[in-house]
């Protein structure tokens, strides 16, 4: 019987962190940091790219724009997750349609520091609440 309750415990874990890896790169709520969102973009390039050729070369142009569509979802869902990091709702990336303006303000938003308090999308994300605190007074 300990053997199969391990062995369910496995199979949790594994259904969890695959559940954390896809809330990491496809939803949208929360908030993720500047280095943060750049590295979840750059790895999202990166394996679609790399997927999306090789799917080209074996199912051909449908291979590939099914990885382009997912690179497209997953880089929208992060930076609706880095807006919310600086108050802003995910619909300002409606924004980004604007010509010349809408495609600047966004990059500078998404560069942004975010707010360092809690606001309506969640905590501060590069908050250090278990960070080492050492009273000086005392």
């Amino acid at each position: 019987m300990p053997a199969l309750r391990q062995q369910l415990n496995q199979d949790r874990k594994k259904k969890m962190s695959f559940i954390s890896l896809f809330s990491a790169f496809f939803l949208t709520r929360g908030r993720i940091g500047r280095s943060e969102w750049l590295t979840r973009l750059v790895i999202a390039a990166l394996t679609c790219a790399a997927f999306g050729s090789l799917a080209g070369t074996t199912f051909g142009e449908r291979g590939e724009d099914l990885f382009a569509v997912l690179f497209i979802w997953c880089a929208v869902a992060l930076a609706i997750r880095r807006l919310h990091d600086v108050g802003r709702p995910g619909t300002a990336l409606f924004i980004v349609v604007v010509p010349i303006l809408g495609p600047v303000w966004i990059l500078i938003q998404l560069f942004k520091r975010g707010l360092a308090h809690p606001n309506r999308f969640g905590t501060d994300p590069a908050s250090r609440d278990d960070y080492l605190q050492v009273n000086i007074a005392e």
